[in-house]
C-alpha cells in the first residue's frame, strides 16, 4: 500500500467550469439499440477526475453517450481512499467497475485488471510519451494509460537567481550545486525538498530515484533483483548528500510536499522540484507570496542526462467488467485531443498528448506545459512494484540516514540494497 501523494494536496478546492468542446470524430459510431451501462471508479475533484465528474467537456460528453447508447455512473471518493477501497472491492470480489483510477498500483491489482492497452489505436500511442506505459506494464502487457502528464521539473524564484547574477536555471549537477551555494544567502536557502517520508512517490526514496536515473542507473535488472548498489546508485546519493549545505535544514522533517512547497511561495527558498500542480499554486496571489516570479526548467543533468519520476496517474479496466470494449471506448474519448484540451484549460491539470502539450493555446494558459514537454523527452519512470511501499521504506530510510550524516553515501546505498534484495526474495 502507498503511502498517500502529497503533492496533491496542495490543489486548490473545487475546479473550474469547463466551457464545451467540439465533438470528437468517433463520436460518430452508429449507437447500439440497447444501452450500456458503464461504471467508473475516480477521484474527486480538485484530483485529476473525468468529465461528469469534473466540470470540462460536459456537452462531448453528453454526446459520446448518446452516441455510444451508453450511461456513465461515477463512484468518486477523496484520493487518500481510493486504493484502499479499490483493495477491498478487489478482495471480497465484489468489483462494482467497468473502468478504476490507478495511480501506482497496477502491478499490485495486475491479476483483477485487463491488459487493454495492448489494443489502443496507434494514432494515440504515437502520440503518448514512450516512458508514460512505464509504469503501468506488466510482464510486457499494458494494463493502463496514463491521462496527465505530472513530473516533477525544476521550480525556482528568477528574482533569487538574478540577484546571484545567475542568467538562466542549472543545467547540470555541478551547476545545481553552485547553484545552491550561491542562493544559500539573506536567510533563505538555495534548495527545499521534503525527506521527512522515505516512502511513496514523492518521498526520499523517490527523489532519489531521480538522481539514479540521471546518473544512468536502474533499480531493477532484468531478473527482477536490485542492482542500484554500482556507482551509479552511489553517485546519485551523494549528490544529494553534497546538496544538504545549501538545502533548507526542515527538509529533513517535511513529510509533505506541500511544507516544501510553503517555504519556496513565501520566497524563504530559490528552488526545489515539484510537480505541475504548483504552477497554479504558486502563481495565485492567497497561496504565495512569490507571483510573477516563478519559473519552471528541465531538471539539472546528470552524467547521463536528465531524467524525472511521474505521478503515474493512469485509467485501467477491471477483468470484472462485461463490457470491456465500451470501456476502452470511453477511455479514448477521455484522451481525445479536444477533451485533454480542455482537461487542463479547465481543470490545470496537464494532458498527456504529445500534441496537445505542444498547442500555443494550452502553452499560453499553462506555461510550464512547454518544460513538462520537453522533461518527458527524457526518461522517467518510478520503478513501482506490488510492494513499492516496502521497498520505498527500504531505501529512503537509508537515503536519509545518509542525508544526516549517520552513514556514507555508499554504506547506505549498499544496505539499501541488501533490503531491497531481501523484499524482492520474498515477493518471489
Amino acid at each position: 500500500m502507498f503511502n498517500s501523494l502529497s503533492r496533491r494536496n496542495f490543489l486548490q478546492a473545487g475546479a473550474a467550469v469547463g466551457a464545451a468542446t467540439a465533438m470528437p470524430g468517433f463520436l460518430t459510431r452508429e449507437a447500439h439499440a440497447e444501452a450500456v451501462a458503464l461504471n467508473v471508479f475516480a477521484p474527486l475533484p480538485p484530483d485529476p477526475a473525468p468529465p461528469g465528474a469534473a466540470k470540462f467537456s460536459e456537452e462531448a460528453f453528453e454526446k459520446w453517450k448518446a452516441a455510444n447508447a451508453a450511461t456513465v455512473e461515477y463512484e468518486t471518493l477523496a484520493w487518500p481512499q481510493l486504493h484502499d477501497r479499490m483493495a477491498t472491492a478487489f478482495a471480497s470480489g465484489s468489483s462494482p467497475w467497468d473502468i478504476t483510477y490507478n495511480c501506482g498500483w497496477v502491478p499490485e491489482f495486475q491479476s483483477f485488471l485487463t491488459p487493454y492497452a495492448d489494443k489502443l489505436p496507434k494514432a494515440l500511442v504515437d502520440d503518448l510519451p514512450a516512458s508514460s506505459f512505464s509504469t503501468v506494464t506488466v510482464d510486457g502487457k499494458r494494463y493502463g494509460t496514463i491521462f496527465t502528464l505530472s513530473l516533477l521539473t525544476l521550480f525556482y524564484n528568477k528574482e533569487h537567481l538574478e540577484l546571484a547574477g545567475f542568467k538562466a536555471p542549472p543545467k547540470t549537477w555541478d551547476e545545481f550545486k553552485t547553484y545552491g551555494k550561491e542562493l544559500t544567502r539573506d536567510g533563505r536557502h538555495g534548495l527545499v525538498l521534503n525527506y521527512g517520508d522515505p516512502a511513496g512517490i514523492g518521498g526520499t526514496a523517490s527523489y532519489w530515484m531521480v538522481f539514479l536515473q540521471q546518473a544512468g542507473g536502474k533499480m531493477y535488472g532484468e531478473d527482477g533483483l536490485p542492482i542500484f548498489k554500482g556507482e551509479e546508485g552511489v553517485a546519485a546519493l551523494q549528490m544529494m548528500v553534497d546538496m544538504m549545505p545549501s538545502t533548507d535544514p526542515g527538509s529533513i522533517s517535511y513529510a509533505s510536499i506541500n511544507d516544501a512547497t510553503n517555504v519556496l511561495l513565501s520566497g524563504r527558498a530559490s528552488m526545489m522540484m515539484n510537480w505541475p500542480f504548483m504552477w497554479n499554486a504558486g502563481n495565485d496571489p492567497n497561496q504565495s507570496q512569490v507571483v510573477g516570479k516563478l519559473a519552471s526548467a528541465v531538471l539539472p543533468a546528470g552524467p547521463a542526462g536528465s531524467a524525472s519520476i511521474d505521478g503515474t496517474d493512469a485509467w485501467t479496466i477491471t477483468k470484472s467488467s462485461k463490457n470491456p470494449e465500451k470501456a476502452q471506448q470511453l477511455i479514448e474519448f477521455y484522451l481525445d485531443a479536444d477533451v485533454q484540451k480542455r482537461q487542463v484549460l479547465d481543470t490545470g491539470w496537464l494532458p498527456i498528448r504529445l500534441s496537445v502539450l505542444a498547442d500555443p493555446e494550452v502553452q499560453a494558459k499553462a506555461p510550464n506545459a512547454a518544460v513538462v514537454l520537453e522533461q518527458a523527452k527524457h526518461p522517467y519512470d518510478s520503478f513501482v512494484t506490488a510492494d513499492y511501499n516496502q521497498v520505498t521504506v527500504a531505501v529512503g530510510t537509508e537515503v536519509q540516514k545518509a542525508l544526516q550524516g549517520q552513514k556514507t553515501a555508499a554504506q547506505a546505498i549498499a544496505d539499501a540494497h541488501d533490503a531491497v534484495t531481501a523484499i524482492v526474495k520474498r515477493r518471489g
